[in-house]
This record gives structure tokens, C-alpha cells and sequence, in this order.
């Protein structure tokens, strides 16, 4: 199993964080991953929403969001996704000296067994440069209102702590 933990510091009180955050269909704004995404069904949060994110021409995750606290944290479960067996990530904001400590706790457990194990040192390192480039991508969107339009791997690292 893949265990990864990363943090933000994002200069914003936690309330405007959430609201980025809890606007689920805008991933794609601060994931380059993410090509597009949609939630499916009425809910649009909360426990029971579900997101579909085209993460490729023929790819189409989906995720469900199985627990969630308004204002401080929610966690999701992802399927179809490409060589995993199954994946669970939780998001948190928490104030910190005047900003916002942002945190994202993933577990992820690839398919194919010993091979899917011989894998991980690999997709542990892809995830880790993928989330970095993510959570610096979100606290542009957050601190400027808007996305950061060049390649995220551009901007500076985000604080992992403030």
C-alpha cells in the first residue's frame, strides 16, 4: 500500500480555502491530471457526491465522497482508476498563524500483486511530484482568485507548513 501525506500553506483565511476546495467541479483548475470533471446526480457535496474526472481521451475516474465535515475535512474514494486497486484520499484546512494549513492524506493500493508491489517506489515518486505540483497550483487559484495559466511545475513550491 502507497501512503502519502503532503501540506500547503495557503495565504487565506480557512473558510475561502474550503470554498476552492469544496468546489468540486473545478479540480481541473488546480490538477493538470484532470482534463475535465463533472458531479454526477444532484449532489453537488457532502457525503454521497460523486465526481467524474476525464483524466484521459478514454479515462474516466470517478470518485465518492464518503465522509465530510463542513469546514474542515472530507474524504473521497476513487475508481477506475489505471493500474489501482483501490484509493482513498482526505482533505483538511486548519488555521494556522493567520493562513491556512491545507492537507491531503492518500492511500492507494495497485493492482497485479507482487508486481503492483515492485511498482510502488515508482508511482510513489510520480504521485508525490504530481501533488506538489497540485497544491501549488491551488494556492495560486486560492491567493489570486484565479487559475495559474502555464505549466504547473513552473510555480514555486508551496510551504508545507506556515
Amino acid at each position: 500500500m502507497l501512503k502519502m501525506k503532503s501540506s500547503a500553506c495557503i495565504d487565506a483565511n480557512p473558510e475561502t480555502t474550503w470554498a476552492f476546495l469544496t468546489d468540486l467541479e473545478n479540480i481541473s483548475s488546480w490538477s493538470e491530471t484532470v482534463l475535465s470533471s463533472e458531479c454526477k446526480g444532484e449532489r453537488k457535496k457532502g457525503i454521497g457526491a460523486e465526481r467524474r474526472c476525464r483524466i484521459g481521451k478514454n479515462v474516466v475516474i470517478i470518485e465518492r465522497w464518503v465522509s465530510w465535515k463542513e469546514g474542515e475535512f472530507y474524504t473521497y474514494e476513487g475508481f477506475n482508476l489505471p493500474l489501482v486497486k483501490s484509493a482513498r484520499n482526505t482533505w483538511s484546512v486548519k488555521a494556522e498563524n493567520g493562513k491556512t494549513l491545507l492537507k491531503t492524506e492518500s492511500e492507494v493500493v495497485l493492482k497485479g500483486g507482487i508486481f503492483g508491489r515492485i511498482l510502488e517506489p515508482i508511482m510513489l515518486l510520480v504521485s508525490k511530484k504530481m501533488a506538489s505540483d497540485a497544491l501549488s497550483a491551488f494556492k495560486y487559484l486560492v491567493e489570486n482568485g484565479k487559475p495559474y495559466e502555464g505549466k504547473h511545475s513552473s510555480l514555486p513550491r508551496a510551504p508545507v507548513v506556515c
